[in-house]
């Protein structure tokens, strides 16, 4: 169900006589772009239904997913006081998937004038560097299989059990090859730790999953 403005705690802080002149909502299709990397920040965004992922090109040319986010979640935030550019392209994952956006002279005027609502874009970029940090903590210098569940775990706090991806789209988290994830998720199967199906992956034993978590090798 689509989250509406006041379910959103950055978007409940604006006045109501204003809020509905300032936010825009926009809907895509899985697939679709909402906006592209190095193109100028133009304002924030708001997930209010559905999910999205942003990815971004390395220098190497090879396609990576630094995070996937759900209904209440901001992205686009990073280049808003700089007026730098969007770090990474975001695409939407679901059908449809719902976005609110503020244009940025209005977030920065709000900022300045509701110290409140800049408390709270303090506390979601604080919240989204812990999940960043935890996830490429997570990851570094392990066996893939170990990997996929700790990023599966991740995303579960998020998700919950039911983690909508396909197999490439956590192939472009972890950065390797959708086959890899494939082989790692058919072991977690068979270990009985998650149930993997077409654009779905279902956490069938979480306790399993953070055993495969935690180990440096099975």
């Amino acid at each position: 169900m689509p989250l509406n403005d006041l379910q959103i705690p950055l978007l409940k802080l604006i006045p109501d006589a204003s809020r509905s002149d300032i936010l825009v909502i926009r809907r895509y299709q899985s697939g679709e772009r909402i906006f592209e990397q190095d193109d100028p920040t133009t304002g924030l965004w708001f997930v209010m239904d559905g999910r999205v992922a942003i990815e971004r090109i390395g220098a190497d040319g090879n396609l990576t997913t630094t995070g996937v986010w759900i209904a209440g979640d901001i992205v686009g935030i990073a280049g808003l006081w700089d007026r730098s550019g969007y770090p990474g392209s975001a695409r939407a994952l679901s059908n449809p998937t719902v976005m609110g956006w503020i244009a940025r002279e209005v977030v920065l005027r709000l900022h300045q004038e509701l110290p409140q609502f800049g408390l709270e874009i303090s506390r979601m970029l604080a919240e989204r560097l812990r999940y960043v940090q935890e996830a490429v903590s997570s990851r570094q210098g392990r066996p893939i299989v170990n990997q996929v569940a700790s990023v599966l775990l991740t995303l579960s706090s998020r998700m919950g059990p039911l983690i909508a991806l396909t197999h490439e789209d956590l192939a472009h988290i972890i950065g390797t090859h959708r086959e890899t994830v494939s082989r790692a998720l058919q072991e977690l199967t068979r270990e009985g730790a998650v149930n993997s199906r077409h654009g779905a992956i279902d956490i069938v034993d979480r306790h399993k999953l953070e055993d495969w978590s935690m180990a440096s090798d099975k």
